[in-house]
């Protein structure tokens, strides 16, 4: 009976949420915040030469194309995220979806309810005490908040990722596939002894010393080659595994089953 695969769900304020909600966030912002401000500079110009409502729409339409680009990727980034993690990719890109955001949804609005007093405070001495002191302290504490809240948006995407990732992934049975043995290599057979000098006579000089006799066969040991070894390329120089099942190093290595192969499917066994 095979066994069967236990993922539990991480704890919001804990550095394994962190670490998985940073696994997608910086992913999504090498993509779209390129596009984003391509399509502000794009808007940005053609105001410049006199086509202030062209530039507008150019710029409004970049911006919700990469709004949308950023939810899709969700789904493919959480999956991503499983396989690594688990070995196990996640199905149902649309429920994925979901169920990250309206987590991460409810999560920021807690926070923003929990933040808004403090918000109001830093809006307040910021505009009333312009070139001073309480100032300057107002918009210092507007960019601590900020910097709250994407935290909280970091926290809350790797917390209901290992959520959603948990309720697909538990009970799912785990093959054990056997390991395949190394290939034995045999060492070439080596003399004990120094070969014997053999000294040659002409066929007339050795019909008349001896009659001529069958002499018994002698069995000549054969040196079988050593079976090379599998050649190894840069993956084996940077620790990767050789995969047992097909020779390759496109291995990688997951905190749970622990090694597994890209490429053929094969999974470390664990007992």
């Amino acid at each position: 009976m095979d066994d069967l695969l236990t993922v539990e769900p991480f704890g919001f304020f804990t550095r394994d949420a962190l670490r998985a909600g940073w696994y997608v966030v910086w992913r999504q912002l090498v993509r779209i915040v390129p596009l984003a401000v391509g399509a502000l500079l794009i808007g940005g110009a053609l105001g410049g030469l006199g086509m202030g409502i062209f530039g507008a729409v150019v710029g409004g339409l970049g911006l919700c194309a990469a709004s949308i680009w950023g939810a899709l990727l969700i789904p493919r980034l959480a999956s991503q995220w499983a396989v690594a993690h688990y070995g196990y990719p996640l199905t149902g890109q649309a429920r994925v979806w979901w169920a990250i955001v309206w987590r991460v949804t409810v999560v920021s609005f807690i926070a923003a309810v929990i933040l808004t007093p403090p918000n109001f405070v830093a809006l307040s001495l910021s505009t009333a005490y312009k070139g001073a002191v309480l100032g300057g302290f107002g918009k210092l504490l507007t960019a601590v908040l900020g910097l709250v809240n994407f935290a909280v948006a970091v926290l809350s995407t790797g917390w209901a990722m290992s959520r959603v990732t948990a309720l697909q992934l538990s009970g799912l049975p785990v093959a054990l596939l056997p390991l395949v043995p190394a290939p034995i290599v045999t060492e070439p057979m080596r003399l004990t002894a120094p070969a014997e000098a053999v000294s040659f006579e002409t066929a007339a000089a050795v019909a008349v010393a001896a009659p001529l006799t069958m002499a018994a066969p002698v069995a000549i040991p054969v040196a079988s080659a050593p079976v090379p070894s599998p050649a190894r390329g840069p993956a084996a120089v940077e620790g990767k595994r050789q995969c047992p099942k097909c020779g390759l190093y496109e291995t990688e290595r997951g905190s749970v089953i622990g090694w597994y192969c890209t490429i053929c499917g094969w999974r470390e066994a664990r007992r």
